[in-house]
């Protein structure tokens, strides 16, 4: 018999947020979340939970997958600057590509990845879509 992991779903308040690192010393945040500032190295610096905004500088549109993931195409992935300042790169979703520009607000998603058919298990992860309302 096969026994399932733990439901992680339950704690998607605590295991699905955007921390990053703040230096104490200089004020640089950096993304993911570090021990160590990455511009000045210090070791004083804080966990911050970041607000899921920001906008769209640039994006690519790939029309490949691998073998199972083909409902999901096609594939966005933005450069996203986030409202405190650190650049990541994130899939787009919720998105109509004739209305897709650089510089659209966009706002962190929860969203399901991957689904084991077997145990019925399913993956999360955070990605990005755009603002409804394009002036928060």
């Amino acid at each position: 018999m096969k026994i399932a992991p733990p439901q992680v779903w339950r704690n998607k308040r605590f295991m699905y947020k955007l921390i990053a690192s703040k230096c104490e010393k200089c004020g640089n945040i950096s993304f993911p979340y570090s021990p160590y500032c990455a511009k000045c190295g210090s070791k004083n610096v804080k966990k911050i939970e970041t607000s899921g905004k920001g906008r769209l500088i640039s994006y690519t549109v790939s029309y490949q997958s691998r073998d199972g993931y083909e409902k999901g195409l096609p594939n966005v992935v933005g450069l996203i600057k986030l409202d405190e300042g650190v650049e990541i790169v994130a899939p787009i979703v919720d998105v109509d590509l004739d209305k897709l520009q650089e510089g659209a607000r966009v706002e962190a998603t929860l969203r399901r990845v991957y689904t084991d058919s077997y145990n019925g298990l399913i993956q999360y992860g955070i990605k990005f879509r755009v603002a409804e309302d394009e002036n928060r």
